[in-house]
């Protein structure tokens, strides 16, 4: 206690941050069991199909189901447990006590930023190494007992393999190893050098190899263009069959330095889902740093004393926290499809509510 008191952190502070922490763990505890139990009535017919064992069910999936449920809606247990308990110190007329007193509004603040800082530490280790693992094995047991048809096409595929090297494919098909309608180009000092193309590849396992059926090659040279043809080409690619099936919700469980070179390698290749990907990255750090914005604004709303009580704080807390979300949807939307830069999209909420919150708080009674 006499290290806290020389921080300057004194009873009020404990207080504070005693009831913020306990009040956002409940609300997380308490919304957790019932996604669990909202979610056990969804995959009911599932369960009872495929027959998980009991220990699976319960080790293998809802063990990390719970972080992966907090991790997603964090932000919105932080700012309504907030609106909670602190209408209830406004209703009480503690916080006209404290402020009262001769506290600043700033000093009255520091106890809630700095629980805010501790759930920033928290989250920011969370979502950059743990959670990762945690939906890797959620999303595992989904493939593994719920899920009947797996990612195993995909369409429109343009790889790099190398700095001069394009692959284009149709399509691909993971089941069979075939992909449809190659395209092979080659470029020397920026321009078309050969290109190879092929009805059909088939990967030989037995040889880690490649098969071209139907194929054509040609080659531009400076005196004219040769062209070949044959009916089976088998050759080395550097690339194997798992690359060319893109599951993209599998980017949520990589860890942040797998995310960062997994975006450099789809980089290489020409992806058109790298904005996705870097939204993903973005926003694992953009979820803790608007817990100290949403604490802003939650105290700001809740401190003053209302007829309504808490209940009204509640409401006007769940219209702010609607319309959070529902900005964050929009700007991710256009950040994964790359109409935004992904830092743009991801960085345009918590900076708009940064700014209503500054106006709220300037507002706010003191």
């Amino acid at each position: 206690m006499k290290v806290l008191e020389k921080l300057g952190i004194g009873i009020i502070d404990r207080y504070i941050m005693r009831k913020y922490l306990q009040t956002f763990f409940y609300s997380v505890l308490l919304f957790t069991l019932i996604a669990i139990l909202i979610d056990i009535s969804e995959k009911t017919d599932d369960f009872i199909k495929h027959k998980p064992p009991l220990k699976v069910l319960v080790f293998d999936y809802y063990i990390y189901f719970i972080p992966y449920f907090m991790g997603l809606f964090s932000p919105v247990f932080l700012f309504l447990s907030i609106i909670f308990f602190n209408s209830k110190q406004a209703q009480n007329t503690e916080i006209i006590a404290i402020l009262g007193s001769g506290a600043s509004y700033l000093r009255f603040l520091k106890p809630y930023l700095l629980s805010a800082s501790m759930l920033f530490v928290l989250f920011i280790w969370l979502n950059t190494q743990i959670l990762p693992l945690c939906d890797r094995y959620r999303l595992k047991f989904e493939d593994d007992w719920i899920h009947e048809k797996k990612v195993t096409q995909s369409n429109h595929i343009n790889y790099m393999m190398n700095d001069s090297t394009l692959l284009r494919l149709d399509s691909y098909n993971y089941n069979d190893s075939l992909g449809f309608n190659l395209s092979l180009d080659a470029f020397e000092d920026n321009k078309l050098h050969r290109r190879l193309t092929a009805s059909r590849m088939i990967w030989l396992k037995d040889k880690s190899m490649w098969r071209f059926e139907t194929y054509q090659q040609r080659v531009y040279l400076a005196d004219g263009e040769y062209v070949s043809r044959g009916a089976i080409l088998d050759t080395f690619l550097k690339i194997r069959p798992e690359e060319f099936v893109v599951k993209s919700n599998y980017v949520s469980s990589m860890t942040n330095p797998e995310l960062n070179e997994y975006i450099r390698q789809e980089i290489e290749k020409g992806s058109a889902n790298v904005p996705k990907y870097k939204v993903e990255l973005f926003k694992r750090i953009a979820v803790p740093v608007s817990f100290f914005i949403l604490t802003l604004l939650a105290v700001s709303v809740s401190s003053r004393k209302s007829r309504g009580g808490t209940g009204f704080h509640l409401g006007v807390g769940i219209f702010l926290m609607f319309m959070y979300l529902l900005l964050i949807q929009i700007f991710n939307t256009t950040g994964n499809t790359g109409v935004l830069n992904p830092a743009i999209a991801v960085w345009t909420p918590p900076i708009v509510f940064l700014v209503i919150s500054l106006i709220m708080a300037k507002n706010a009674p003191k």
